[in-house]
């Protein structure tokens, strides 16, 4: 087990296109992303798709290969309750001893905006660190922050987790900061006031950025922005003439938004907020909408020109429109459905993932052809936990 410092950073020191395994998370930034060779991985033409899946059961992980539909072990998290990924690494979650497995799918995209560049390698257990509370994550080329509540964050090198350990870097000044990698530097909420701050990669805190978010539950980098949960509304980071500007969307309603869900830099964003409600962050528009939606129990956002796929607790998969909430397509997908452990959408490209814990299976879904079915892939455990890399 290693213990780690929360809120800890270390300086940058990534300059021009090093050699090196990030993935893109939100916006790429050329100078900062490496691509061509990287040692150890192989580079391919096309993305390298996988679904690392739990049972919750048994605790058993597995590594469903969604070119070749291989399926390998990866280990066992005895308790596991929850998970999360960055689209390479998967972090799963055990509520009962308040800890976090870590693993290396062996998948990833470099995103340089324009064009991508595709890696593989060995999968493996990476290590393990303590956060009680089940995590968000979020990274860039540089640090990968570990996110648990009111407990702050757990900043991890990315250089190390992609050599194969799980290592903490110098602490912040403040360690029960929530701290969140954004272009080139760390956005940082105060734990004692809210304050949204610009702090510098080697610790120094620099600009405020005149607004304040208190208990920050949830994160996500886009394509036009950082979003973080916050109970004023939803704080939304962005960069102008190398600047961070920082505005809150108020929400809908009265409640959180709590978790983001999405594909992989969409600017569109879905929440489950509440009991037959959905929340659509499009920030395109800077705004949130809010839908009637009964008995849903799962749900992510697509992209800007694409739709909003939600389950519902009858076992039907819809695709809405993501600006007017009007139903385009509907397709009885699951028998069972348990709403208190309810399936898990993920979405990339081309294709969404839905889980059928019940029956066994993962369902593969064109979700731009009228929700059709295109495969059904049998993981080799019940998959209560899911989530895709490589995207």
């Amino acid at each position: 087990m290693t213990a780690l410092i929360p809120a800890a950073l270390f300086p940058l020191l990534v300059s021009g296109c090093l050699g090196g395994s990030p993935e893109a998370a939100g916006e790429p930034d050329d100078e900062q992303t490496p691509h061509g060779y990287v040692e150890g991985a192989e580079e391919t033409a096309e993305p390298q798709s996988r679904l690392v899946l739990a049972d919750t059961d048994t605790g058993q992980v597995h590594l469903l290969d969604l070119i070749t539909e291989e399926v390998s072990e990866l280990g066992e998290v005895p308790g596991v309750d929850g998970i999360t990924g960055d689209g390479r690494f998967a972090y799963l979650h055990s509520s009962g001893d308040g800890t976090i497995n870590v693993f290396d799918s062996g998948v990833w995209t470099v995103d340089h905006g324009d064009h991508n560049h595709y890696y593989r390698t060995g999968s493996a257990h990476v290590g393990s660190l303590d956060l009680p509370a089940s995590p968000y994550v979020v990274t860039d080329t540089a640090l990968t922050s570990v996110n648990g509540g009111a407990g702050g964050s757990l900043v991890l090198e990315r250089s190390e987790l992609e050599d194969g350990s799980v290592t903490s870097a110098d602490a912040l000044p403040d360690e029960g900061a929530a701290a969140y990698p954004y272009k080139g530097v760390l956005v940082t909420v105060d734990s004692s006031d809210g304050t949204v701050r610009s702090t510098e990669r080697d610790g120094t805190a620099a600009e405020s950025l005149g607004e304040s978010c208190t208990d920050p539950d949830s994160a996500a980098p886009t394509r036009r922005g950082l979003v973080i949960g916050c109970a004023e509304g939803t704080l939304h980071v962005t960069e102008q003439d190398d600047t961070l500007e920082a505005e809150i969307l108020p929400h809908p309603g009265q409640d959180r938004s709590g978790a983001f869900h999405h594909r992989p830099g969409s600017a569109v964003l879905a929440a489950l907020p509440a009991e037959d409600t959905l929340w659509v962050l499009d920030l395109a528009e800077s705004e949130w909408r809010e839908f009637e939606q009964p008995g849903a129990v799962a749900a992510t956002a697509v992209g800007e020109e694409a739709p909003v796929l939600v389950l519902t607790e009858d076992g039907t998969l819809r695709s809405l429109d993501h600006e007017t909430g009007e139903e385009e397509a509907s397709t009885a997908l699951l028998d069972v459905v348990d709403t208190e452990h309810p399936p898990t959408i993920q979405a990339d490209a081309s294709r969404a993932y839905v889980s059928d814990p019940e029956s066994g299976v993962v369902h593969e879904i064109d979700y731009n052809d009228d929700l059709r079915v295109a495969r059904t892939l049998d993981p080799g455990i019940a998959p209560h936990l899911m989530v895709e890399t490589g995207r």
